[in-house]
C-alpha cells in the first residue's frame, strides 16, 4: 500500500490526513539530507550578485555540510588543478562574524516587515581564497590575522570580505564593561554588539567600531554551514520571489 493510501485509511479529516503527510513526507527528505549531506536544509538560494557569473541571483546550491567534507582553499587548489565553479576553490556557505542564521519565524516577521534581531544575518556564499593562523597577514601589508580562518570573496566583488567594510567610529572605552550582558565575544579581542549588529575591536588605542561583510575577521572553520556542490538555476527564485513582493509593498507603503 503506497503512503498516501495509509494515511487516507485512518479515516480522519482531509486536510489532517494532508497536514500529517507534508508533514511526514518534509521530515523524510530532513532525515535523508540529514544522512547524506550533513544538514536537515541542504539547498540555499543566492539572494546577490556577489558570485556572478559563477553563480547567479535565483540559483538553488545544493550544500554539503562541513562535518562530511574538507575545504580546499583557492591557493591549495591550484596545487592540484581542483577547481569548483569554474574557479580554484570550494564556494563555501558560512555564517558572517558567527551570527546566527535566520530561522522561519524570522523569515516570517521580514515579509511582514517587522525588524529581525541584528544578531543574526543571512549566511554568506563566497569562495575560500586561503587559511591564515593567528598572527598571519589576511593580505599582503595587511592587517594580521585575530585568529585562525578562512580569508573569502565573491568571485564577483573587487576587494576580499575581510576589507569589505569599514570603522565608523569608536566606543566609549567602558563600553564593554558596561554592556557585558549586549556583546558577544567572537575572537580574542573583538565582539558582536547584540544589539546594533555591528562589531567592536579593542584596540591599544580604544574600542573600535565597524561594519561589513566579515571586516578584520577571518572565517572560523566553526562558522562555515557547508561546502556548495550543485547548483540548479533560477528554481531559487520561487523562494525569493515573496521577499520581493514584500520589499515592494514596503516601498509603495513608505
Amino acid at each position: 500500500m503506497k503512503i498516501r493510501e495509509r494515511f487516507e485509511s485512518l479515516r480522519l479529516p482531509g486536510f489532517v490526513n494532508d497536514i500529517i503527510f507534508v508533514v511526514v513526507v518534509v521530515g523524510a527528505i530532513s532525515i535523508i539530507s540529514q544522512l547524506a549531506l550533513g544538514l536537515c536544509t541542504p539547498m540555499v538560494a543566492v539572494e546577490s550578485g556577489s558570485m556572478v557569473p559563477n553563480l547567479n541571483i535565483g540559483d538553488i546550491i545544493v550544500v554539503q555540510g562541513a562535518s562530511r567534507t574538507d575545504v580546499m582553499s583557492w591557493e591549495d587548489a591550484e596545487k592540484t588543478g581542483y577547481e569548483a565553479f569554474n574557479l580554484p576553490g570550494d564556494v563555501v556557505l558560512y555564517r558572517p562574524y558567527g551570527k546566527e542564521s535566520f530561522n522561519l519565524l524570522d523569515q516570517a516577521l521580514m515579509l511582514l516587515g517587522i525588524s529581525h534581531s541584528a544578531d543574526k544575518a543571512t549566511p554568506i556564499i563566497h569562495r575560500a581564497l586561503r587559511y591564515v593562523q593567528a598572527g598571519e597577514p589576511m593580505w599582503d601589508g595587511g592587517p594580521e590575522a585575530p585568529f585562525a580562518g578562512y580569508i573569502t570573496k565573491g568571485d564577483h566583488n573587487e576587494v576580499i570580505d575581510q576589507q569589505a567594510g569599514r570603522i565608523v567610529g569608536l566606543a566609549n572605552i567602558s563600553y564593554l564593561q558596561e554592556h557585558q550582558d549586549r556583546v558577544k565575544e567572537v575572537g580574542d579581542g573583538i565582539f558582536l554588539d547584540k544589539g546594533s549588529g555591528l562589531v567592536l575591536y579593542q584596540t591599544g588605542n580604544g574600542t573600535l567600531v565597524g561594519e561589513g561583510i566579515s571586516y578584520l575577521t577571518p572565517v572560523k572553520k566553526e562558522w562555515v554551514i557547508g561546502v556548495a556542490r550543485v547548483k540548479i538555476p533560477l528554481v531559487g527564485y520561487i523562494r525569493l520571489l515573496p521577499n520581493y513582493i514584500a520589499d515592494q509593498i514596503r516601498k509603495l507603503t513608505g
